[in-house]
Formats: C-alpha cells, structure tokens, sequence
C-alpha cells in the first residue's frame, strides 16, 4: 500500500456515514484477510483476525450472502479431508464488484476495466484533440465509460481512478496557473462521473505510473519519469509516495530555470519537433520522404537506427537533457533509480545511452540506475487499476449493482 497516497485520497464513500460498529469492523477483518489468498479455512482466519470462531463464522456467512466471499466445496469433498469435520472454506469473489482506471491523456482517453484481483475484464481508447477544452475532455470520457459499463452490464462501479497530466491535490483538484494547460487536464470530474461509482479519486498520471511501479515489487527511492510530451515524475522516496503542497511534487516546470533545458517538454514532443523544424529549413535526411507535418518521435528514432545524420543529432541532444533531468531529480532527491514510463519509454534505449555516458562524467551520479519501465505505454492505466483496488480494499464491503 502506498501510504501517502491512501492518506490523502480524494476518494468518495458511498457506506454509510459513521459505520463505526464493532460487527462492521469484524467483518472488513475477516474480509481483509481473504484479499491476498486464495482459499482459506475458517481456522486460518480465526488466526488471521483474533476474533473468535463463532464471530468468524457469522460475518463470513454475512459475506457469502451479499457476495464477497464465496464458499469452497467442503475439504471432504475435495479429497483433501477424511475424518472429522470437514473444514469450511472461503475465497473473495473477484467479480464482486468492478473497478475502473482511466488515463486521461493529452492526445488518447484509455480506460481499462478488471475486477478485485486486477484481471483486465477490457481496455478500450478515443483520440481526443490536444487542445480540446475540459468540458470536451469530459464528455468524451463519459461516453467511453458509459458505453463500457452498458457493454458489460454494470449499474455501479466499485471504484473509478482517473490519472491526468497535472499535479492533483488532496481534493482532486489542479493549481490554477495562467496557461489553462492543467485546467483542461483536470476539469471537474467528479461533478460529470461521480454518480458511475462508488469509490472516486483523481491522481496525477505520474503518481499512478509509480503506483504501476511499486506494484511490480521496485522500493526505496526511485521516479517513474513520464517523458512523452511533457516531463513529469512520481517520486517515491524510502517507499513512500510524495505528493506536497498542492500535489506539486513531481512537477517539473522548474526545468524553465535548469541551464541546458529550459521547459518541461518531453522526448517525445522535442523529438518530433526539432526534426520538423529541421526538414522545414531544408536540412537533409532520409525523414524528408514523409512530409514534414506528419513526421513523429518513432520516424525519429527509424531513422537514427540507419544512421541518419539529422536523426542522430535530434537523439544526442535529447540524450543530454535527459542526462541533465535525471542529474537534478535524482541529486536533489537522493534516487536510487530512474525509470522512464510512458508510450515513448519502450524505444528510449538509445537516448538512454547517451544519457548514461553523461551522467558517467559526474562521479556523484553514477549510482543512479536509468531503466525503461516494463509496463509499457499502459503504466498511467495499470496505477489507475491498482489504485482503484486499493480503495476498494480499504472500504469493501458496501452494497454492489449491476444491471
């Protein structure tokens, strides 16, 4: 569990106001101590929850009945028992309720749905245009969601945990700053999607990617780097997620004031760009076969990999930022790691060596590890995922629908 980040949750609970009582309790107890395994005897959760055996066995039949736990055939009947009295066993029933993540990005809305034990049920996606306002933004995540809750028959989610390219506070909300840029990422979701679920909580695409992260068993002190059309960082430090005041821990507009970088754009945004900018003012390449306009990152990197002079440059100059971006996250933060994540982070391994050579000209920084995540283009989505389990986790059991 990540702590900072369930502490300060913007979640929405939809049990009741002030369930304190001890049968309650004792039955998120016994409910808990089915969540990381699979079968388990009425004994071993006895022991798991020091409650005693006649507690154990009304709040799992109480489970049972509204859906969370099922019961396994009997130990006898299994062959696994002969004398005596055969053990009762439960097991969560992972398609109890239904979980959502949604990495609401600059350029695509990917949604993925799955249940309690992270099983992906479906993922589907709609471009979105890069400077589509937020009300836009809003309604085309609508109506990705609704479709795919109708498609699959599901009234009510158990959770819905939307990741976007902002620093997100402890109400889901963004600073507001004069570009608009993190009020279009971040409109008010909870006002327009609240209602499709139980449990709601916005976060940082970042913050999400290092949940991902986390998940796959990384420790310690490391940043998940998003490096597509923005740099933007989830920072954990001795396993602790950050997030500050405002959750601007991980942003990195600061990079305006860092000698040899000077904003916040990302590899992949720099990449298309530079090599646009270059074939506009007659510069030689074998990129000059697509037109200029329709030239992207991967195009790039094609072209670099046959040793393509233009395509090279572009390359060494992201390698030198990049080296710098690691230097003053990594030296300010004392990271062991830097884990590249997004969609560009999967064709990154020559930037990367550049990078590494840089950094091998500082003694100090040579221990910080620069890798690629093994997640992929989905990692935002996968923390969504992981989050929304959480939450349903913490607050589980609450009364679930579906059509």
């Amino acid at each position: 569990m990540v702590k900072s980040m369930t502490d300060s949750s913007n979640q929405h609970s939809a049990t009741e106001p002030g369930a304190t009582t001890m049968r309650r309790l004792n039955t998120q107890k016994v409910l808990k101590a089915t969540w990381d395994r699979g079968l388990v005897t009425a004994s071993e959760l006895i022991e798991l929850t020091s409650l005693t055996r006649a507690t154990v066995l009304n709040q799992a039949k109480e489970l049972v009945a509204t859906g969370w736990l099922r019961e396994a055939e009997d130990t006898r009947a299994a062959g696994a028992y002969s004398k005596g009295r055969p053990a009762l066993r439960y097991e969560l029933d992972a398609a109890k309720s239904v979980v959502a993540g949604i990495d609401a990005g600059q350029h695509r809305i990917s949604l993925a749905l799955a249940d309690l034990r992270g099983k992906e049920i479906e993922r589907r996606s709609l471009s979105v245009e890069p400077g589509a306002c937020g009300e836009e933004r809003l309604r085309i995540t609508e109506e990705l969601l609704r479709g795919t809750l109708e498609k699959h028959g599901v009234q009510k989610l158990g959770a819905l945990v939307i990741g976007v390219p902002a620093p997100v506070d402890s109400g889901g909300f963004s600073p507001k700053v004069a570009d608009g840029f993190w009020a279009a990422m971040n409109p008010d979701w909870r006002a327009q999607l609240a209602e499709y679920t139980h449990l709601f909580s916005v976060e940082n695409d970042a913050n999400l990617a290092a949940v991902a992260e986390l998940g796959l068993g990384e420790s310690d002190s490391f940043a998940a780097l998003m490096v597509g059309e923005r740099f933007g960082a989830g920072v954990v430090i001795d396993g602790h997620l950050l997030r500050g005041t405002h959750g601007l821990a991980g942003e990195m507009r600061f990079l305006s004031h860092v000698t040899g970088v000077g904003d916040a754009l990302g590899l992949g945004y720099l990449a298309r760009e530079q090599a646009r900018h270059a074939l506009a003012g007659g510069a030689e390449s074998s990129l000059r076969r697509i037109p200029a306009e329709l030239v992207r990152a991967e195009d790039v990197f094609q072209a670099a990999a046959q040793q393509d002079p233009l395509a090279l440059e572009i390359l060494e100059s992201l390698g030198r930022r990049l080296a710098k971006v690691v230097a003053v996250i990594s030296g300010f933060a004392g990271l062991q790691k830097v884990i590249l994540s997004g969609a560009m982070a999967g064709i990154l391994q020559p930037v990367i060596d550049i990078a590494d050579r840089e950094l091998a000209r500082e003694p100090e920084l040579t221990c910080v590890q620069l890798a690629v995540s093994e997640l992929g283009a989905e990692v935002a989505l996968q923390g969504a995922i992981s989050r929304g389990i959480e939450l349903v986790r913490a607050t589980a059991p609450f009364e679930t629908q579906k059509r």
